[in-house]
């Protein structure tokens, strides 16, 4: 066993009194170093030295007393034990030296007594030397557990029996305090809405036993201004005291999203007003509710019949504006307490609360003249709006939303039949009649046929061509702006011919080069010309399958992109994917043209032909965009839900970017958003048009922080 060598301090003007103290302790065993002192400068020259084990002082001293030695150690920070050895003590004065800090008082004819006292400081001694280390080990955890709290982006606050007592630097930003002296005794309730005060008083005495999940409260700022919080809590202690943790996280954007989804989810997205599934389930809750006999409403539907086939007639652009009035109009008719909703693409219906029979009747008739007024066209007769009306009270007898419209469609098309035979009787009346005595029946006139190689090489050689453009909106937080460029043809009217009129003859003569070259020149000049006003647009430039064979086009693109100092990473070839898989070797040699002056490639119709995903793990392929074929009634087929999900993650999995395209409701993107595709388009965002004025900052994401004010304009074909 390894013997304790003492470093003793002993203050005693007598050597031999001194040695005889020495003497004592070496019977126990001890290796003893010491130094005696007997005047005041040798007292603070030991002390300052340090290092002393313990400090052995005879109580009668000359020149200063053992309370000098006191302060003279304190003065030095120094913890030695004080043991005073003397020959006479009264017991008044080892009072008043044990209260002055002394730690025993031994008497110099009891010296048996010495070594188990001095055992006893040093046992002390190192208890108070560990619980000190211990302390500062301590500290070292709290101070490094405060760094991780207050670094951390979460919000995190401490409560003691409802009163904040501590909160790091997230949390106090949350919540708009400045300090946690500022947040201290404030009551958790204070950050709490009154609406929840109740809820969230139980979820505070449940603290017992960790939440199995966050609970989620409308939380109040200092200001006042009121955001949604989820509240996650764990009993723990601080200071000794049982308290709260809580953990709260800002849930604001989630919860504009979640908004956004829903309103989405319930709304059509041309007109603004309530879709079809959602007037199903409330016109179902009414059957019910009528059932019971405990709620009075009326149903109105209008089915716009002359509209049946207005997209060909008028064209989309004028049927969507002319949907947009009828939907102004009935809002108006019907009030601003009627239920109103788009049932199809050309029937309305409306659910009125607390409707009598006159006045329900009285309704129908009025929207049945103001919609009958209402021009399609350029305002002729024969371009009125032809509407059937019909109109029943919710009584409960029906199954179901989908029976009561039915039988509303019945109703008002039997009105309308004998609408129509009164009419024709009418003219049959009044018509002039042939020598055979029937009526004159107008001249139907013949489409002319049309010899579109020609037609397509005078628009070659005049430039008779427009570039129109369609966004292409990021879902996951890129705001930067991305169109399609697609051409259209200037007919002799002035009007723009679709590409799929012009493009497939074309690429039968071998004309769609032309074309091709025609595209790729002016969508690089336009690109430059939005880039010299500062807006950063990247263009998708769609080209035909001609285009990978043609060696010309890209030595053209790289001379454009050099005069007009633009840089390639903003221009994205497309080609579609039959183009891929019928010309590889075409496209391989084109996709690394392109790669060489810095453009990106992207394949259309994605998913169409499996074969060709092989072919698509070149780096040059970055995006695919989706075939819109997947996007057929893809809010209501599993099937097609499955089939879009799997070509998704194909596409994910060779680390490809994915486009969907033709996105056209508001159901179709959720699906889209909850499978992770990169990128959508379609005429739900924004038709293609010549205007580049799509306001991609405040509708691009749907995870923005503000909730996207997605407006929709009028559908129509796209190449």
């Amino acid at each position: 066993m390894e013997t304790k060598i003492l470093r003793l301090l002993i203050v005693d003007p007598s050597p031999d009194d001194a040695e005889l103290t020495l003497s004592a302790l070496r019977k126990g065993g001890y290796l003893l170093k010491s130094q005696r002192v007997h005047d005041l400068a040798g007292l603070h020259a030991a002390v300052e030295q340090g290092g002393w084990d313990a400090v052995l002082s005879e109580m009668s001293l000359s020149r200063f007393n053992v309370n000098t030695i006191l302060d003279t150690l304190r003065h030095a920070r120094s913890e030695s034990p004080v043991i005073v050895v003397t020959r006479v003590a009264p017991d008044a004065d080892i009072a008043s030296l044990m209260r002055a800090g002394v730690r025993d008082v031994i008497l110099k004819n009891q010296m048996a007594r010495l070594l188990p006292a001095l055992e006893r400081e040093l046992a002390v001694a190192a208890e108070r030397a560990e619980h000190r280390a211990t302390a500062h080990a301590l500290k070292e955890i709290q101070d490094k557990h405060r760094a991780v709290v207050d670094g951390a982006r979460e919000a995190v606050g401490y409560i003691h029996e409802g009163m904040h007592i501590d909160a790091n630097k997230a949390y106090l930003d949350l919540f708009g305090y400045q300090s946690a002296a500022d947040l201290e005794g404030v009551p958790a309730m204070n950050l709490i809405d009154k609406n929840d005060h109740a809820r969230f008083k139980q979820f505070i005495r449940k603290t017992e036993t960790p939440s199995a999940a966050p609970t989620e409260f409308l939380a109040a700022r200092k200001d006042g201004t009121r955001f949604h919080a989820e509240f996650a809590f764990s009993p723990i202690t601080m200071n000794g005291e049982a308290c709260t943790q809580l953990l709260v996280t800002d849930v604001s954007k989630r919860k504009a999203v979640e908004t956004k989804l829903q309103y989405m989810n319930q709304h059509d997205p041309l007109t603004g007003i309530y879709n079809r599934p959602y007037f199903t389930q409330v016109l179902d809750q009414a059957i019910k509710a009528a059932g019971t006999g405990t709620a009075s409403q009326g149903l109105l539907y209008i089915d716009l019949g002359q509209l049946r086939h207005g997209d060909r007639d008028l064209g989309q652009v004028a049927l969507d504006r002319f949907l947009l009035t009828v939907t102004r109009e009935l809002r108006e008719i019907a009030g601003t307490k009627a239920l109103l909703a788009r049932w199809g693409d050309r029937e309305f219906a409306a659910l009125i609360p607390d409707a009598r029979p006159l006045q329900l009747t009285e309704l129908g008739a009025n929207a049945e003249k103001v919609l009958n007024n209402l021009s399609l066209g350029d305002g002729s007769d024969a371009d009125k709006c032809d509407c059937q009306v019909a109109t029943k009270h919710v009584d409960g007898q029906h199954a179901s939303a989908q029976a009561l419209i039915a039988a509303l469609k019945i109703s008002a098309a039997s009105a309308n039949d004998i609408k129509v035979k009164a009419s024709v009787a009418l003219s049959q009346r009044r018509a002039p009649a042939t020598s055979a005595g029937k009526p004159m029946l107008a001249a139907v006139a013949k489409p002319d046929s049309t010899d579109w190689p020609q037609r397509v090489r005078t628009a070659i050689e005049r430039e008779s061509f427009r570039l129109i453009y369609q966004p292409i909106v990021n879902l996951h937080g890129d705001a930067g702006e991305y169109f399609e460029v697609l051409v259209r043809m200037i007919g002799d009217d002035g009007k723009l011919i679709p590409a799929a009129l012009f493009m497939p003859p074309a690429e039968a003569s071998g004309q769609a080069v032309g074309i091709d070259r025609w595209v790729v020149k002016h969508s690089i000049h336009a690109l430059a010309e939005l880039h010299r006003q500062n807006r950063e647009v990247t263009f998708f430039i769609n080209l035909s399958a001609g285009a990978l064979r043609d060696v010309e086009l890209m030595v053209s693109a790289q001379q454009v992109l050099h005069d007009t100092k633009l840089r390639g990473e903003y221009v994205i070839f497309e080609i579609d994917e039959t183009a891929l898989s019928a010309h590889p070797d075409a496209t391989a040699a084109f996709m690394r043209a392109a790669k060489k002056i810095g453009c990106s490639f992207c394949i259309d119709n994605f998913g169409r032909v499996l074969g060709a995903t092989t072919r698509l793990r070149e780096p040059p392929v970055e995006y695919l965009k989706l075939d819109g074929a997947l996007m057929h009634n893809l809010a209501g087929d599993a099937v097609a839900q499955t089939s879009l999900k799997a070509v998704i993650e194909v596409a994910k999995a060779m680390g490809k970017k994915t486009i969907a395209k033709s996105v056209e409701s508001a159901e179709a993107l959720s699906v889209l958003w909850t499978y992770g595709v990169d990128y959508v388009q379609g005429h739900y965002f924004q038709e293609a048009d010549a205007d580049l004025s799509y306001e991609f900052s405040d509708e691009t994401t749907i995870s923005s922080e503000a909730s996207p004010l997605w407006t929709v304009a009028s559908t129509g074909k796209s190449r």
